[in-house]
């Protein structure tokens, strides 16, 4: 009797010291990106993480905070993950990405429509404001216009951004944009659809999760989510998820 207690204590500590062992953990998802991240915990992203790990066996609890946070904390290892995340210079250090991202999103840029003549980033005058996200990653493209010198003004999310744009606080806004909902969506969620309009595209950016390289569980949840992500994506339950937020 004696020895079986003792037994069942050495598989209790075994299971709890093993970096892979995860019965609960918390990752932080961004409150603000409609469709793929929302502030009530839903979301395209968070049903595709919620199901890999589910895949993989392991029960995730979602907790939504702004992306300066999200991004932060992971970076310090007060969470073992973050999503979505692209990638920025010298995230490598602290935070490791899964192997393949959960979305990407197109980055447009808006005009207003009594813009005229304005058909490419080069047609974009010197002193042009450009509204970009605070925090958000954007591709090269995107900062390569301070070379032509535009001024890359920073706003609380995308909708802020295009109501600014609308009342001509600024010359162009970068929007986010995305395959599951029309192309003028946040535009309409503003209320500025008549006054703004979409005017050309810089490309694209990958959606990841980043995993912090200072947690002790943030590397057993990376293999543990990149196993999961691999088998949803052969089942089926990603298309099928997709289609379920295109439909909404």
């Amino acid at each position: 009797m004696i020895l079986r207690a003792v037994a069942l204590v050495f598989l209790v500590l075994a299971a709890t010291c093993d970096p892979g062992f995860a019965a609960g953990v918390t990752i932080m998802a961004e409150d603000a990106a409609p469709p793929f991240s929302l502030a009530d915990g839903t979301g395209f992203a968070n049903d595709v993480v919620r199901a890999a790990f589910k895949a993989a066996g392991v029960d995730v609890a979602f907790d939504a905070v702004p992306y300066a946070r999200c991004k932060k904390d992971v970076e310090d290892g007060k969470v073992a993950g973050c999503f979505g995340m692209s990638w920025y210079k010298g995230v490598e250090t602290s935070v490791a990405f899964s192997d393949q991202p959960i979305f990407s999103v197109h980055v447009d840029v808006f005009l207003a429509r009594r813009t005229s003549g304005v058909s490419r980033a080069e047609d974009l005058p010197a002193g042009s404001a450009i509204g970009i996200v605070n925090e958000y990653e954007y591709p090269d493209a995107v900062y390569n216009l301070r070379h032509s010198g535009m001024v890359l003004q920073a706003g609380r999310n995308d909708i802020t951004n295009l109501k600014l744009l609308a009342r001509g606080r600024l010359d162009a806004a970068i929007v986010m944009t995305n395959d599951l909902v029309p192309l003028m969506q946040k535009a309409i969620q503003a209320g500025v659809e008549s006054q703004v309009a979409y005017g050309f595209r810089l490309g694209y950016e990958d959606s990841f999760i980043g995993f912090s390289r200072k947690h002790p569980q943030g590397e057993a949840m990376r293999r543990s989510f990149n196993e999961g992500y691999k088998r949803i994506l052969v089942d089926g339950t990603v298309d099928m998820l997709r289609r379920k937020w295109v439909a909404q």
